[in-house]
């Protein structure tokens, strides 16, 4: 069996790292710039009190028809990335601290109730039980190789259980880091949404084929041979519809993976309101059906998706307990 586990920034987040949009901005925003530029792109960013960084991407799109040319476009770009990377490299060190604490995050029945967990296990009966785990992450941050031990020696994993691949979609701090929309019509400059320098560097797909790095391709067959798909930590931003369009096509199929979706939300207290939990899954079913374009019954694309609120899939502990960690 195939895991493609699809992780966001929630995952940095829930490991003690600074990494949400609004901490980074308020980092950025008290950085002085000397360049006018960059003074009234700041500005305008912080008038629109954006909440993720997907939304961040997509204002920077909107953004780009306040900017005469290109180049003091791709110069605002270019001082938001090179601030981002910086702040990142401090807070990335965080998670040197910690390990995981057990391999919990492969049993993800284990985070479902009842219902959702009858038919995961179904569907478990279905696959192999062998288990190859793949990683699409969105994260600049080296954070799953670390939790993973992707660079030691050491052996924690089942033995039937082994790591096939991990891709970082949007880049490295020290390779290929692109920020950016998922395709032209998210740049509203007409002038230059098609300008092949503009495409290459703020088009996020387009940034990689022109990279020559075959991530996409990637990328694609990962999801491709998915037996199930893990969306954990992320916020389904528009700015990466690609991806949520693939999934979607591959929902739609007889051949269709489960999917796992992770959704956070401090709104929804399932301890206080536990009745509340069906409507709020319904609603996460709705939000992916929409923004994966599935044109399947509800009832149907519902039989293919397991919810699970506020949930915490990789457990830590600190490194100086290490010795206490029992795998």
């Amino acid at each position: 069996m195939n895991i493609l586990y699809i992780i966001g920034n929630g995952l940095d987040i829930a490991h003690h790292m600074n990494t949400s949009y609004q901490d980074f901005f308020r980092y950025y925003l008290n950085q002085p710039s000397a360049d006018s530029d960059i003074r009234a792109m700041k500005k305008d960013i912080d008038s629109h009190r954006y909440e993720t960084w997907a939304d961040l991407e997509m204002g920077m799109g909107e953004y780009s028809s306040q900017c005469p040319n290109k180049d003091i476009f791709l110069k605002c770009l270019a001082d938001i990335k090179s601030s981002l990377k910086k702040y990142l490299e401090k807070e990335s060190e965080k998670i040197k601290l910690y390990k995981l604490k057990s391999t919990d995050f492969l049993n993800l029945g284990a985070f479902l109730e009842p219902e959702p967990k009858s038919r995961y296990n179904s569907y478990r009966k279905t696959v192999s039980s062998g288990l190859i785990i793949d990683v699409m992450t969105f994260n600049y941050t080296p954070t799953i190789e670390w939790l993973l031990e992707i660079n030691s020696n050491t052996r924690y994993l089942p033995d039937n259980t082994g790591i096939g691949s991990i891709q970082h979609v949007h880049g490295m701090l020290n390779d290929m880091m692109v920020m950016g929309v998922n395709d032209s019509s998210q740049i509203s400059n007409n002038s230059f949404n098609t300008d092949e320098d503009v495409v290459e560097d703020f088009i996020k797909p387009e940034y990689n084929d022109a990279c020559m790095n075959n991530k996409n391709t990637i990328c694609e067959s990962l999801i491709s041979r998915a037996d199930m798909i893990v969306l954990y930590g992320t916020s389904l931003g528009l700015s990466d519809l690609k991806w949520w369009r693939l999934i979607g096509q591959r929902m739609s199929k007889d051949n269709y993976p489960l999917l796992i979706y992770f959704p956070y939300d401090e709104t929804k207290d399932q301890t206080a309101q536990p009745n509340h939990l069906r409507r709020w899954v319904k609603q996460s079913i709705g939000e992916i059906k929409e923004k994966f374009d599935i044109q399947l019954d509800d009832n149907v694309l519902a039989s293919r998706v397991c919810v699970a609120y506020n949930k915490r899939l990789f457990n830590i502990v600190k490194v100086s307990q290490q010795h206490d960690v029992k795998r």
